[in-house]
């Protein structure tokens, strides 16, 4: 398992919802209240080495989203949980037409994959 897979694990048991690009709200699966997590990526690879290794760059963001006003103790707890082995880039803003705040986590990983 790469380090941001590992990053999404973390984010996946740490008790809020959690879900990939964003939740459907459907009938059968309405989406949950605030506070809850997404998460996404962007990748680049960069062409096989001599050794058949290939260079994978993860551009990944996580965002928490809370009700009305930022969570600071919830902020702390996902640097400290989920985040707390890499660099990133963290930015809070409103989101004024859902009463809502967003924290996006950005960071980036490399990996190195193995081409058999």
């Amino acid at each position: 398992m790469g380090k941001y897979e590992q990053v999404i694990e973390r984010a996946r048991k740490f008790g809020l919802p959690v879900a990939e690009y964003e939740f459907r709200d459907t009938k059968k699966s309405p989406a949950p209240d605030p506070p809850f997590l997404i998460y996404f990526c962007s990748e680049d690879q960069n062409t096989t080495d001599a050794e058949n290794v290939k260079i994978r760059k993860i551009n990944g963001s996580i965002e928490l989203y809370t009700d009305r006003t930022p969570d600071h103790d919830l902020e702390c707890r996902i640097e400290r949980d989920i985040l707390f082995d890499i660099d990133f880039h963290k930015t809070t803003a409103p989101i004024q037409s859902e009463n809502m705040y967003q924290t996006a986590y950005d960071f980036t990983v490399t990996q190195k994959l193995k081409i058999k």
